[in-house]
Order: structure tokens, then C-alpha cells, then sequence
């Protein structure tokens, strides 16, 4: 019997469940649909991440990862901006993480992180860090869903860059 590849079957598994969770939310997903997708039992799923919402958070944690410098807003404003242009399905995972899982705080390193870049006059207090990271992650998001202004992806990438820029100057 072939010995299974842990790294190859998390990816599948990951993968699907990604493509499940964008288009039925946690609520509507199916565990036997993401085994299915994957070409793995339900049961292996279970194995691995024990329930769904252990698997929703690893979907989040795995794509939605970018690469966060409090030092850098505009930056990781633009990696934001880069990844949900890759995927634009990231905008529903998104929506159904904010109506299925309100109160969930998953930010709080990143909260922290620009409290202390105010604190050293790199980032204005005119917001809150809990304000200034949700208006980086909407500025960074506001073309995933269209495009109405007919510009390319670097062009809107400067703006994204630009906007956050000009958001957190002191």
C-alpha cells in the first residue's frame, strides 16, 4: 500500500475547502463535498483539521496569509491587494467569515503591531489601530469584487499603495 504524502493531501484538502467555503459559507458547507472535491473520504478530513470550523480557520490562515509589516502599511495594503487579485473568490471567504463568525477577533497581533507603530510616530492616531487596519484591509479589497474605472492592476495597486499612504501619514 502506497504511504500517503501529509504535505500533498493538506493541500488537496486545503484546496477544496477553500472552493467550498467561498461558494457556501461555513453554515452551508459539507465536509463529504470537500472530502469528494479532494478525492479523499470524509473521515481523512476529520483526521486532519477535526471539524469544519478547525478547517475554516486553516483556509484563512493558509490563503488570506499576507505578509504584515506595521512599518509598512502601504505594502502590505498592496500584498492584500495582490493576493485577492490572484483570488478573487477571497472577497466571498471573506464576507461569509464576517456574517457567520462576527465576533471572532483574529487580528489581534496585527491591532497590537500598529498601536505600537503610533506609539513611535509611524502611523497617525487620528484612527484607532482597530480602525486604521480595517480601513488598510478595505482600501486594499475595494476592487475585488469590479472595476469600474477601467484601470490596470498596477495602476490600481499604486492607488491602493497611495491611498494607505496618505490614511496613515502623521
Amino acid at each position: 500500500m502506497p504511504r500517503r504524502d501529509r504535505e500533498q493531501t493538506r493541500r488537496r484538502l486545503l484546496d477544496a475547502a477553500f472552493v467550498e467555503f467561498a461558494a457556501y459559507g461555513i453554515a452551508g458547507a459539507r465536509m463529504e463535498r470537500i472530502a469528494r472535491i479532494a478525492g479523499y473520504s470524509a473521515g481523512l478530513v476529520y483526521t486532519y483539521y477535526g471539524g469544519k470550523h478547525e478547517l475554516f480557520d486553516a483556509v484563512q490562515a493558509e490563503v488570506v496569509d499576507v505578509e504584515f509589516d506595521a512599518a509598512d502599511l502601504p505594502g502590505y495594503a498592496a500584498r492584500c491587494y495582490d493576493r485577492q487579485h490572484e483570488h478573487p473568490e477571497l472577497a466571498r471567504l471573506a464576507t461569509w467569515r464576517r456574517l457567520e463568525r462576527p465576533d471572532q477577533v483574529t487580528r489581534a497581533a496585527e491591532v497590537e503591531a500598529i498601536r505600537h507603530a503610533q506609539a513611535r510616530g509611524l502611523v497617525s492616531t487620528r484612527f484607532s489601530a482597530e480602525q486604521v487596519l480595517m480601513l488598510v484591509l478595505a482600501i486594499a479589497s475595494m476592487w475585488s469584487n469590479a472595476r469600474p474605472d477601467g484601470s490596470d492592476h498596477s495602476s490600481r495597486r499604486r492607488a491602493v499603495e497611495d491611498a494607505v499612504r496618505r490614511l496613515i501619514e502623521p
